[in-house]
Parts: structure tokens; C-alpha cells; sequence
């Protein structure tokens, strides 16, 4: 993760920066480029923030994912991009990326097209949601604004929307 203090001159950085990775993003008000990289995409996403405790059974064993499932995981998340097992397959998982202060972000909410509608993203999300309000933060999760089915889980379960934030998606221009 970078940052800017002055977005006017953000095109140098991200001329160097680009000479590192040949796809990156950058988060918030669109930076100043110029032609050696290229504006993909920029996906719109609700950052959403909740502010109670989701109460909510949960009557499956949750397994808390190591590095022995990493296999399962890339695969699941290749496969929809965001555990239950069911017949020993990873079918749904969540987690947490940034951790700050007083926040710590819900991620990589996923579940495999054959076991969607089963409540395991709502149980799973929960889950991550009550274990970081014990830690005496506030979980908040960015969710594409296109993903329409997801915006209205997360609302049902409490979350609001706080704010629109562009994932800026850049590429190395050919040459």
C-alpha cells in the first residue's frame, strides 16, 4: 500500500511504480497518470461499516483456516474470487485484511456458486464481524457497488453504506 499527499503530482510515482508490477490499484480520488500506464477499470465499490453485533446462530463447526488449506483457498478463491467444508470442500470462507486502530476490515468474502443461498456467507461474515467488535473495533468491508446481491446481505445484516471509494485499476502501457 502506497499514499499521496499531493494527488496533482502522483504520475512520476506511478511511472516508477509500474516499472515494479505490471497491475496495480490505487484507492480513492483518481491520480494523475500519464501515457506509460494505462486506467483499466475503475471499480466503484460501498465501503460499508457496522455498528452492533450480528445476532445470528451459528449451528456448523466454522474451521478456522491455516496454511495447510492454502490449496483449498487459492482454489476457491480462483474459482469466485472471496470457511465451511462440506464433504471435506472448501465451499465459503472470510477473513480480514487492514487492521487499524479502531477498525479492521472484513475480506475475501466468498462462496462457491454450487452452495450459495445456504447462509454460509451470512454465518461466515457474522463470525469475523462479532470476533473483531471483541477486540473493541468496528469491522467495515468494501463491496463492488455492481455486486448487488452482496450490498444486500451486508445490509441485512447491519451494514451501511459510509462512502463510495474507487479502486483504480492501472497496467503497464505496452511499448
Amino acid at each position: 500500500f502506497g499514499g499521496f499527499t499531493d494527488i496533482d503530482k502522483t504520475a512520476n510515482s506511478l511511472d516508477q511504480y509500474s516499472n515494479m508490477v505490471q497491475n496495480f490499484y490505487v484507492v480513492g480520488q483518481q491520480p494523475k497518470f500519464n501515457d506509460s500506464i494505462i486506467l483499466n477499470r475503475d471499480l466503484v465499490c460501498n465501503q460499508m461499516v457496522l455498528e452492533n453485533k450480528i445476532d445470528i446462530d451459528i449451528d456448523e463447526e466454522l474451521v478456522e483456516l491455516h496454511i495447510e488449506h492454502k490449496d483449498d483457498l487459492f482454489s476457491l478463491v480462483n474459482l469466485v474470487q472471496p470457511g465451511f467444508f462440506k464433504n471435506n470442500e472448501l465451499v465459503a470462507v472470510t477473513g480480514e485484511r487492514m487492521k487499524m486502530d479502531a477498525y479492521t476490515e472484513v475480506s475475501a468474502v466468498v462462496t462457491h456458486p454450487a452452495h450459495t443461498g445456504k447462509g454460509y456467507a451470512k454465518k461466515l461474515v457474522a463470525y469475523t464481524a462479532n470476533k473483531i467488535f471483541a477486540e473493541n473495533k468496528i469491522p467495515y468491508l468494501h463491496v463492488a457497488e455492481t455486486n448487488t446481491g452482496a450490498v444486500a446481505l451486508y445490509e441485512k445484516i447491519g451494514f451501511v453504506t459510509r462512502r463510495k471509494i474507487s479502486f483504480w485499476n492501472f497496467m503497464k502501457a505496452a511499448k
